[in-house]
């Protein structure tokens, strides 16, 4: 197997891919990660590096991120364009009209919007804690904390959520920014990020930034820097306007993976969204013991979930 790293020019910046491979004529699966700004090619390559065998797989470090630092504004319009002339590139590259492509979180966000926007390169979408509405997702948050809450008789939680009061629209009506800081940090405490039926999320962040450390070496720093950056920038304008709910159909088949506990981006916001979608194929696979990062976490029943994709087109 090959991994290497490259730089190409796309839509006016130098940015960076990595790539996993065995065979150039395995198709191309197009890994975009979450954040916004958060690099996955440390995880990608650590826990999913037996997709080689398979599919051609490219990381890409989103503008202003990981290695593909650039000046400039951030918005996610530059970001479509970014992936399209990516994607473009890679069928040129690899001879092969359509690829696969997978989206986690806000990756997924933008991958879903540009298989909507571009069916014709698309061979097969694939979303891990989809994004959907923010403002659906914010109630749902809401909803999921207070029950959890008086489930465990945690009346601090309680106090503090019947002080916010029920989101309206994506608001909280008392201390807004404080809200939502509040319902972030609760969700992690219950069901965030990663399982609370798994090893802690100490173990797990402990071991990520080993890796992060290992892949980037003296530009981590600047990685995190652009974390924080693209954060700002681009996840306060993806909640401003839903843009997924509106797409009602796909050209293309689907498949979407949750962490059965996924509350960060919420599992009940997404799946009523896939139930109210048409597409050719559609499947909504939920994995137990697993979070937001169910990818990493339950790594082996996630990749064999995108394997199998491959047994369906032949």
């Amino acid at each position: 197997m090959e991994i290497f790293d490259r730089y190409i020019e796309i839509n006016g910046s130098r940015q960076n891919i990595m790539t996993m491979r065995t065979k150039t004529e395995n198709p191309i699966l197009l890994i975009v990660h979450g954040g916004a700004g958060l690099p996955d090619r440390p995880l990608v390559k650590e826990y999913s590096s037996e997709l080689a065998d398979y599919y051609t797989v490219v990381c890409w470090d989103q503008r202003g991120c990981g290695l593909s630092r650039t000046k400039g504004k951030l918005d996610i319009d530059t970001l479509l364009t970014d992936l399209k002339e990516l994607v473009e590139y890679l069928r040129k590259e690899y001879n092969q009209d359509k690829i696969y492509i997978a989206g986690h979180s806000f990756g997924s966000y933008i991958a879903l919007r540009f298989t909507y926007m571009h069916p014709e390169y698309i061979e097969y979408y694939i979303g891990t804690g989809q994004k959907v509405s923010a403002i659906e997702a914010e109630i749902d948050k809401y909803n999921f904390l207070k029950a959890e809450a008086t489930k465990r008789n945690d009346k601090k939680v309680l106090q503090q959520l019947e002080h916010f009061g029920e989101p309206e629209g994506n608001t909280y009506k008392n201390d807004n920014k404080k809200a939502k800081s509040f319902v972030l940090a609760t969700l992690f405490k219950y069901s965030g990020y990663f399982s609370t039926n798994g090893p802690s999320m100490g173990k797990y962040l402990s071991q990520y930034s080993k890796l992060y450390s290992k892949t980037y070496g003296i530009h981590l720093p600047a990685t995190l820097i652009g974390l924080v950056k693209s954060l700002i920038a681009l996840n306060a304008e993806m909640d401003e306007t839903d843009m997924i709910t509106p797409i009602t159909e796909l050209s293309v088949p689907v498949l979407i993976i949750f962490g059965e506990e996924d509350m960060v981006c919420p599992k009940p916001t997404a799946k009523r969204w896939f139930d109210k979608l048409t597409a050719p194929k559609k499947e909504f696979i939920e994995i137990k013991n697993a979070s937001h990062m169910v990818n990493f976490e339950k790594a082996a029943e996630w990749n064999e979930a995108v394997k199998s994709l491959l047994k369906e087109n032949n």
